[in-house]
């Protein structure tokens, strides 16, 4: 029974939730940071942007009558590069954590895969040695049983 005796050195692996595990391990700054990407990354930020700067022009281009930004529209432009200049870092923060939790979640996964392996593997080499045994207890009762 090798089988058993290195089935029984094998520690197995338990999974574990690595959504809350992730999730609980994450500070204020963290959980902001994932929030403010996770916004941003949707069409809704783009439609609300999107929305803002066309109203912001045709505000000062069109329904004002002494808009304090006409067009080329500086201060539009000075307004956009500067959250561009806090997004940018932010969702990189965000985007370094959303893979932090993708390498954790691949790494369960692997454990996890691996501690299927060694079982199927068990199971396959337990049932190899039922066929050996099958067969031999096969073999003595084709000699023992009269021909007919």
């Amino acid at each position: 029974m090798i089988a058993n005796e290195t089935y029984a050195k094998y520690s197995r692996h338990q999974p574990e939730n690595i959504n809350q595990k992730h999730k609980n391990s994450l500070g204020f700054q963290d959980r902001l940071a994932l929030l403010i990407t996770t916004a941003v990354g949707t069409m809704y930020a783009v439609y609300f942007f999107a929305i803002f700067m066309t109203g912001w022009m045709l505000w000062q281009g069109a329904i004002s009558h002494h808009p304090f930004d006409p067009y080329p529209f500086a201060f539009l432009l000075f307004l956009g590069n500067i959250i561009q200049l806090l997004l940018m870092p932010l969702i990189m923060v965000g985007q370094n954590i959303q893979g932090k939790h993708a390498t954790i979640r691949a790494d369960e996964e692997y454990k996890t895969t691996m501690t299927s392996y060694h079982d199927i593997e068990h199971i396959l080499k337990h049932l190899n040695e039922q066929d050996i045994e099958l067969l031999k207890q096969t073999k003595i009762l084709q000699r023992l049983s009269p021909k007919n």
